[in-house]
């Protein structure tokens, strides 16, 4: 999980998807759509050239804000993944 802050104060809840070539795909919480960031100039920058910080909360999000999250993620129609926890 992480969560993706714009400069104007949004901040959006995300799955990592992919992570390649200075670029990094998310689903997003709410979404149907994947959203794809660039990182230009050390800087992560979103498709309408919005500069945005993106971080993982230390120690995750709390398990029922885990769920919530995948099942706004999640298409209806498909099974959700099972969330496992290491201990």
């Amino acid at each position: 999980m992480l969560l993706i802050r714009y400069n104007n104060g949004r901040v959006l809840q995300g799955i990592l998807l992919a992570l390649g070539d200075q670029k990094i795909r998310v689903a997003i919480k709410g979404s149907d759509d994947v959203v794809e960031y660039r990182l230009i100039n050390q800087r992560w920058v979103s498709e309408d050239c919005e500069v945005v910080a993106i971080t993982f909360p230390e120690g995750g999000f709390p398990a029922e804000e885990e769920e919530e999250i995948l099942d706004g993620i999640v298409p209806s129609g498909f099974e959700r993944p099972v969330a496992r926890h290491v201990m």
